[in-house]
């Protein structure tokens, strides 16, 4: 990641100045800025995920500890609490969606993040069992609905090539803050004091009015009037103000932008909806998109591998200490800040991304055979095996999820993205509550049988992707609209770019 071309000026004797003068910090900073989005309005929000991973890290680390041991609600009702918020979110996303293609998706996400800012100040208040259930199960349905807008919102604001970077971006970003957030808990778990909690809580609120902040901003800086007429104005280059006849003539196709390029930012920024296509088939009548978000829902249980199997497996079923579990959680941070945008590069097209679920499948099984053989050998061996079956399941969830990211936004027609990417999250939730029970009470128990059980379900999720992920058939000919200027096409002559919705015949219903 170091020497990436784009991260850092070129020129005779820059790489050897920079490493004379720089060493260590300038290796740091060319990685750092070799992670971050390419644009402008990408670094902010990046910026804004930074700040939102930090109150997230600060909560997740002290709030369960603070509501059990300084609220003094038991554990068990806390457990119960957090499954049924789960129930909750799982189908939270969809009624957002609706809301967000009717006014808009940045308008939605804004006003979610505001909300959940007063949500998680309101902890600070809570003194007794039912406020803190009645404050959890909201926060979980505005948390789990706040998800799919996200990818909206980066896909209106960034578009096109710089989408999949700048998705990758906040994941990597957000890791770096993750970790910050875990290691300023610790100071407030030192301290033990009712304020210490308090002010945790206020500052976890205060980082969703900032990114709140961020993306209202861009909304209104990439939306305004002004902004859109600048825009024009600049965006025929020198090569097209001395352009002959010969070149005039795709202009009117250049200034008529589709609802992807600019419609739906400047219709938000009017208050008005969406003019595209009002009648477009639910998703949940979508049977292939149906099957897409089942099949990423089952691969998704690497997740569950990750942050629930691998502490009890380490523990109970191999010779490891259990202070590798720490160790491995770290390697799978680290990773994960590393490869995010180094694989958004082979993602930039749908056909690309449809290839990378083979290269995600590869490492998620062969993880499984390392995990399963290290529970045949002593402890430091085991350890070794264990470190290398989690690089090899990160590998496999970093290029699964990069993959994923892309295919659910291209498979979703336009007018109701929204709709679709709410949906399309409905997996990784299902995921969330099968999954714990699927690891320790099949996968554990079964050892070697356990983990051959659960590569053939990688498998077979996987090639479920295949088979349903990709661009969509071309409309009928009753129904195709007019030719549009793609930039490439498939073997089969389906248009490249997959944001374009399909036309919706009379019987398809309204979501």
């Amino acid at each position: 990641m170091s020497g990436s071309p784009a991260s850092a000026p070129s020129g005779p004797g820059t790489d050897r100045a920079d490493g004379a003068a720089g060493g260590p910090a300038g290796r740091l900073l060319r990685f750092v800025l070799a992670i971050l989005p390419r644009t402008a309005a990408g670094r902010k929000l990046a910026a804004g995920a930074v700040a939102d991973s930090v109150g997230s890290g600060m909560f997740l680390a002290a709030s369960t500890l603070y509501f059990v041991t300084v609220v003094g609600i038991p554990a068990t009702r806390v457990g119960a609490v957090i499954s049924i918020a789960g129930v909750i979110g799982l189908i939270s996303p969809v009624p957002f969606g609706r809301l967000a293609d009717r006014v808009g998706p940045t308008r939605v996400y804004v006003a979610l993040l505001a909300a959940r800012g007063v949500g998680y100040a309101g902890f600070a208040l809570v003194d007794s069992f039912w406020p803190y259930a009645v404050l959890t199960c909201v926060l979980t349905a505005l948390d789990r609905g706040c998800s799919p807008l996200q990818q909206v919102v980066v896909g209106l604001i960034e578009g096109g090539e710089n989408q999949a970077r700048t998705m990758a971006s906040i994941r990597s970003v957000r890791n770096i803050g993750l970790t910050a957030g875990f290691l300023l808990a610790g100071a407030v778990l030192a301290i033990e004091h009712r304020a210490a909690f308090a002010a945790l809580f206020l500052g976890n609120a205060l980082t969703f009015f900032v990114i709140a902040l961020v993306v209202e901003r861009l909304r209104r800086g990439l939306e305004s009037p002004a902004g859109a007429t600048t825009a024009k104005q600049a965006g025929p280059g020198p090569e097209q103000a001395g352009a002959g006849p010969e070149q005039a003539g795709p202009e009117p196709e250049q200034a008529g932008p589709g609802p992807e390029e600019t419609g739906p930012l400047a219709q938000e920024a009017a208050g008005e909806p969406d003019s595209g296509p009002t009648r477009v088939r639910s998703p949940f009548l979508d049977l292939r998109f149906l099957l897409f978000t089942v099949s990423n829902g089952i691969l998704s249980l690497h997740d569950s591998v990750l942050f629930l199997l691998l502490p009890l497996w380490l523990t109970t079923a191999t010779s490891a200490p259990a202070s590798a579990v720490s160790v491995l959680l770290a390697v799978n941070t680290v990773l994960t800040v590393l490869l995010q945008v180094y694989v958004a590069k082979f993602a930039d097209t749908t056909a690309r991304a449809l290839r990378l679920i083979w290269f995600a499948l590869v490492p998620l099984l062969l993880s499984c055979g390392v995990f399963a053989g290290a529970e045949y050998v002593p402890a430091w061996p085991a350890a070794a095996f264990a470190v290398i079956a989690v690089v090899l399941l990160t590998v496999g969830e970093n290029v699964h999820s990069v993959a994923v990211w892309n295919l659910s936004y291209d498979m979703s027609p336009a007018p109701a993205r929204a709709r679709y990417l709410a949906t399309f999250s409905l997996g990784v939730t299902g995921q969330q509550i099968v999954g714990p029970v699927l690891m320790t009470a099949v996968v554990l128990p079964l050892g070697t049988s356990g983990w051959a059980l659960l590569a053939g379900v990688f498998l077979l999720a996987g090639l479920g992707l295949r088979a349903t992920g990709g661009p969509r058939p071309a409309p009928t000919a009753d129904h195709a609209p007019a030719p549009e200027p793609a930039v490439t096409a498939g073997a089969t002559g389906s248009p490249a770019s997959t944001d374009t919705p399909t036309t919706p015949t009379p019987s398809e219903v309204t979501s």
